[in-house]
């Protein structure tokens, strides 16, 4: 299956589809625009509020929005 990039037109290779079949746009322009997604989480606390000790229990939510993608045009 064949794609175009969203903002320079060129085809994407089969080889980046296959590895991520949802991108939109070709390997030069995601490294231009830094990416194609805006990533965002949160870090659970496991500690007691108050306490000096710091105990972190990894990410919780983890948000991942496609940034808006502009034509080279």
């Amino acid at each position: 299956m064949q794609r175009q990039c969203l903002r320079c037109g060129q085809p994407i290779p089969a080889a980046r589809l296959e590895v991520m079949p949802e991108t939109r746009i070709c390997k030069p322009c995601s490294e231009a625009v830094d990416g194609e997604f805006e990533v965002s989480f949160s870090v659970e606390k496991l500690s007691k509020d108050g306490s000096l000790k710091k105990n972190f229990g990894g990410v919780g939510r983890v948000v991942r929005r496609r940034k808006r993608i502009e034509p080279l045009n």
